[in-house]
């Protein structure tokens, strides 16, 4: 079966990037589908995020990045 990876926002679900198909041995032959998996990135897209003003944080204060919540670095509670 082949498959195409499609990246999207974790919030919003707008496209982030679709990449290239990675075709199996059935590939063009009638009836064979392609399977679409989502991977699921970052929070909101630009045209989202801005018209949400609960995603407005202070960043200082709050401790975490409002991020999909995939650790990216250290936070403040784990420095040493």
């Amino acid at each position: 079966m082949c498959y195409q990876v499609v990246e999207r926002y974790s919030v919003c679900r707008c496209l982030y990037y679709k990449h290239a198909i990675d075709p199996c041995a059935a590939h063009g032959q009638r009836g064979h589908i392609v399977q679409e998996k989502t991977v699921l990135v970052g929070y909101a897209c630009a045209s989202h995020s801005s018209h949400r003003p609960e995603a407005v944080f202070d960043l200082q204060n709050a401790g975490v990045l409002p991020d999909s919540g995939y650790a990216s670095g250290t936070y403040p509670s784990a420095r040493r």
